[in-house]
């Protein structure tokens, strides 16, 4: 009966032990992922080594102005948007519904064959395929259908030739020609050539005229690398601070923004601004000296000479400032609840409750293989030499198998990056762009990494310790025993 009970009760210590090995090493990977990968000094500590905020300002020059030229259609035409009906019933019947969908959403690409077979859709249709944003004009022609008071300040902006053939749709109006026609329709309320639709139509033309490097200029004098740093690390406080149920709310400060626009960092902004505008023309100088001499106020879209643009910088400072007073104190990131809404189910519908709840249960996560080596000691454990044996053989084991994935972790996340980021990356972000998403992924899994390798190799060092050391106190055993003397011979 004896045997029966301590051989039950080794089975039940080998089953405890084998499910301390899984559930430690699970908890080694999501706690140091709790720990870790959501604190704000992970972020903070990555930002700065990796000097995004010196770098920031280029990359964003770079994005805004590959996304501004970016046109899709001439790509990729499935993905156009505002084409005709008869060219997307023409897509779909010779590719068939579904197929035009999933393509056209951006979930798949097109082959080779499926591209040749709808080039008599394009050839028949049109799809715009060799015209860029910048050649032809976003909407109709709207110069048949703008009011006369319009039509005659193009017609004197563009000269009569060029109004003629812009009008009766002979060729679209260039750069230049665009530009000089915004003030027109701009002063009727009515958009200009570029975006019909408005204010609503998209970003300036004035706007566009900037390169990256006049991008990164403007931003680096109105978001110091110093402030810009100040600035994210209170963001990333106020959020982390939020997840962990310190505040109901996140919000970031606009005053010092406010300050440095309303000074010399906004003067600074404004004659970046213009000097990257092409040469004001005589019409354009007209005009300004006209909106001058009426008291006006004027809009400079292009560069005027050095003595006019000193005479307008007043004005331009005190709209600056104008705008400046519509900025708030504050801007809110993350707004307190208002209302609470009812549980269906054990975490609730509240997806911040449900994360704060996870995050206790991963804090909480060490006592549940802790309780299982407790019980493993119970069932298992009779002796000094037993206790050393059932604890190494477990931390052994527990702490190899939790050293493979802290190793394969970075090798894992180029992998993955290569191959299934990469290819979803969209054509208009910049190689610096998908760079720095890498270097930061990299330096979050490398401190990851580290945290969980230097925690296995301790547990897989004691385990074998131990183990080793139950091996000698064996042998201690054995040889403290006296011999037991041989019989005598006759």
């Amino acid at each position: 009966m004896r045997k029966v009970m301590t051989f039950l009760s080794r089975t039940i210590a080998v089953i405890f032990a084998i499910l301390f090995v899984i559930t430690t090493v699970l908890v080694l990977l999501l706690f140091n992922i709790e720990r870790k990968m959501l604190s704000a000094d992970l972020y903070k500590n990555a930002l700065a080594d990796q000097q995004i905020y010196e770098r920031l300002p280029g990359i964003v020059g770079n994005l805004l102005t590959t996304s501004i030229s970016y046109n899709p259609c001439a790509e990729n035409p499935l993905v156009c948007e505002d084409i005709s009906r008869e060219l997307r019933t023409c897509y779909e019947q010779t590719l068939g519904n579904e197929r035009y969908v999933t393509l056209a959403s951006g979930k798949d690409k097109a082959t080779e064959a499926e591209m040749q077979a709808i080039q008599p859709c394009l050839n028949q249709y049109g799809g715009g395929t060799t015209s860029t944003t910048s050649e032809q004009p976003t909407g109709k022609n709207p110069l048949p259908t703008a009011p006369p008071d319009v039509q005659a300040c193009v017609k004197q902006a563009i000269g009569e030739n060029a109004y003629n053939e812009i009008y009766n749709n002979k060729r679209s109006p260039t750069e230049a020609e665009i530009q000089q026609m915004t003030p027109c329709f701009g002063q009727a309320g009515t958009g200009n050539f570029g975006n019909q639709g408005g204010a609503q139509g998209g970003m300036p033309q004035f706007m566009k005229n900037l390169k990256a490097s006049d991008w990164e200029t403007i931003i680096s004098i109105l978001l110091p690398a110093n402030e810009l740093q100040a600035i994210t690390e209170n963001v990333l406080d106020q959020v982390f601070a939020y997840l962990n149920g310190e505040t109901d709310s996140a919000s970031n400060s606009l005053v010092k923004l406010r300050e440095r626009l309303s000074g010399q960092a906004g003067r600074d902004a404004i004659l970046q601004l213009i000097a990257a505008q092409p040469l004001c023309t005589d019409e354009q100088l007209a005009e300004m000296a006209a909106g001058m001499l009426g008291g006006g106020e004027v809009m400079v879209i292009c560069a005027p000479p050095e003595e006019i643009l000193a005479v307008l910088m007043p004005q331009l400072q005190n709209q600056l400032t104008a705008l400046v007073t519509q900025i708030p104190d504050k801007a809110m990131i993350i707004k307190p609840s208002s209302r609470s809404t009812p549980s269906s189910g054990p975490l609730g519908n509240d997806p911040i409750k449900v994360i704060r709840t996870v995050r206790l249960g991963l804090r909480l996560s060490p006592l549940l293989p802790l309780g299982l080596l407790l019980l493993v000691t119970l069932f298992g454990v009779r002796s000094l030499k037993g206790w050393l044996r059932w604890w190494g053989i477990t931390f052994f084991f527990a702490g190899a198998i939790a050293l493979v994935p802290g190793i394969a972790m970075l090798p894992a996340l180029n992998w993955a990056w290569n191959n299934f980021l990469v290819p979803r990356i969209p054509p208009f972000l910049s190689a610096d762009v998908a760079n720095i998403g890498h270097e930061m992924a990299t330096y979050i899994t490398h401190g990851l990494s580290e945290q969980i390798i230097l925690q296995t190799a301790i547990l897989l060092a004691v385990g074998l310790a131990m183990w080793v050391g139950s091996c000698f106190i064996k042998a201690r055993a054995a040889e403290s025993t006296p011999a037991t003397p041989l019989p005598p011979t006759a």
